[in-house]
Parts: C-alpha cells; structure tokens; sequence
C-alpha cells in the first residue's frame, strides 16, 4: 500500500533482505517477499509468520497482567532474539515494548524497518537519528550506533518491566533526550540486586557500557538467583 517512491521501496527490500537473515524463534519470519510478476508493475509485498492473538507487551510493561516471575522470563527470551541478530551483523534500533509481541509463551521480536547491518568499520557511520526517544541510546542522537544501543534499548525495556515506570521522561522530545544525555537514571525503584545490573547497561559512554545483550542477560540471570 502506497509504496511507490524510490526510498521506500528501497526500505522495503532492505526489511525484507533482513528479516530473511533472521531465522531465530523470537523474530517474526518471513515467508515470501517480491513484486507480482503480472507486467503491472504492481505494489512489492512480502508474507510474514502470523501469530493468532499476539498482542505487544506495552501493557505489560506497565504493570498489568504478568508477574514478576513471567516478566523475567519475558527479558530473556527478547535478549535471545537481539542477540541472534547480532551475531549476524544487524541491530535493531528501534527497540521498545510496543515491537515485542506475545502470545501465550510465545515471544516474538518486529518492525525491524530501522535496522541496520553494521560492519566493525561501520559502526561509527553517521545516520540519521532514529528509535524512539524514550528508549533512545544517548550516542544515536549524534549519528553514531553500534551493538550497544540495543543493550542500552534493552535495558530500559528491563527497567520498565521491572517498575513499570521510565528512567527518563519529561512534556518535550527535547527534554527527554536531554535527560538521556546528562542525567543518571533514577535506580531506586529497582530491586537491590538489579541495581548494578541497569546501572552499567544505561552508561551514558558505550565504551563504558555492558558490552553485549548477551552479558546483560547473564548478569540478570545472576541477579536473579542472587
């Protein structure tokens, strides 16, 4: 539908291409992707995996429905799938609630159209800034990504299922960035043993950083046993 300039036609081929890297039980697969072959030069489309009843997490997330327990079974199964793409050279960008779905025990990780697949020589690239500012990493507002704006994405989804509340918010797009910026995050409302755990996933500097999401899962899980 509508997909008729250049640029998005090409960022419908790259999201296409991507999510056929992607072969892991946590990322929605692809089936089939093209254009119809009719001569009508007709609108690309690609088949995605369907999932009956699958809702995003967003409400829980805010403190509905789930226990803790469930929550923490939810964080793993998300870093699985993040750090499956990874592993193949792709970040996703855009990672939040509302892009993780689940169905029953199912969890399911899309809307991967701001991903990128990054090299070691590329990862200081300029790009324009992208994600949602919520769950932005500090370094994406100056063009620069890496693995470690998915860490840092995936620890503030952590933090929001743990609190059901935002490290940072504020009434501007501005102010919240600012906050992203130059402010600590508020560990407070967080359990004790998760407190270093958040701490070193949300650095402001990725040097600094928990180093991959597969770190961030284990140092979890460590905290959760105590």
């Amino acid at each position: 539908q509508g997909i008729t300039s250049r640029s998005a036609k090409r960022r419908f081929e790259f999201e296409s291409q991507t999510l056929a890297r992607l072969k892991h039980q946590g990322v929605a697969q692809i089936h089939e992707a093209g254009t119809p072959d009719d001569g009508s030069g007709g609108v690309p489309y690609f088949v995605m995996e369907y999932i009956p009843n699958a809702k995003s997490i967003t409400d829980y997330a805010n403190g509905k429905q789930l226990g803790i327990r469930e929550r923490l079974t939810l964080f793993t199964k998300v870093c699985d799938a993040v750090q499956h793409g990874h592993l193949k050279g792709i970040i996703h960008r855009d990672l939040k609630p509302a892009n993780v779905f689940r169905e029953n025990d199912v969890v399911k990780i899309g809307d991967i159209g701001l991903s990128k697949f990054i090299s070691q020589s590329r990862r200081s690239a300029q790009t324009e800034s992208v994600g949602t500012v919520y769950y932005m990493a500090p370094e994406v507002a100056h063009g620069r990504y890496g693995r470690e704006v998915d860490v840092y994405s995936s620890a503030v989804v952590l933090y929001e299922l743990l609190t059901g509340r935002l490290p940072f918010d504020g009434e501007t797009t501005g102010e919240i960035l600012m906050k992203h910026l130059t402010e600590k995050p508020d560990l407070s409302p967080l359990p004790q043993q998760f407190r270093p755990v958040l701490a070193r996933a949300l650095e402001k500097d990725p040097l600094k950083r928990t180093r991959t999401v597969a770190q961030l899962e284990d140092e979890f899980n460590q905290a959760v046993l105590g």
